[in-house]
């Protein structure tokens, strides 16, 4: 008769969400130059060529010293490195993690002024009902009296 309203509010329930974003790199990687230095005094001897004193024979970082030969007035020159290996890959992995936390929405939720008159209702009910019975009790005295 008075008033009626929802008792429980509504919930709204949690979400996550979990996001994984992975990306390959390639890197270049810089090697440095590197040289090898050999020097000799060469001579004619019976119309050959030959290698008579060398001088200075330096390897260098990753090359080692030059080999040389003269062979019927020809120079070879030979040089090795050491192998290198130059490729890089790596994988950066980046997570993001996004949470909806849980909201109470209260729905219908009544005012002041209509709390006010739901109370002020429910006095005027109780008077009137306190009323209507000293009337009663007054007009059923008067039957039997």
């Amino acid at each position: 008769m008075v008033s009626c309203g929802s008792g429980k509010p509504v919930v709204l329930q949690n979400e996550t969400t979990k996001t994984i974003t992975k990306m390959v790199h390639d890197t270049v990687l810089k090697i440095e130059k590197d040289d090898s230095f050999y020097a000799a005094l060469l001579e004619c001897q019976n119309g050959k060529v030959v290698v008579k004193e060398v001088l200075q024979a330096e390897p260098g970082r990753n090359l080692k010293s030059p080999k040389v030969r003269v062979e019927n007035n020809k120079l070879s020159v030979d040089c090795e490195v050491r192998a290198q290996e130059l490729l890089a890959h790596y994988i950066s992995t980046h997570e993001t993690n996004n949470a909806v936390k849980t909201v109470a929405i209260e729905v219908n939720k009544l005012t002041f002024w209509q709390e006010l008159q739901i109370w002020c209702g429910r006095v005027f009910l109780l008077c009137l009902l306190f009323l209507l019975g000293i009337k009663l009790c007054a007009t059923k005295s008067n039957i039997f009296f």
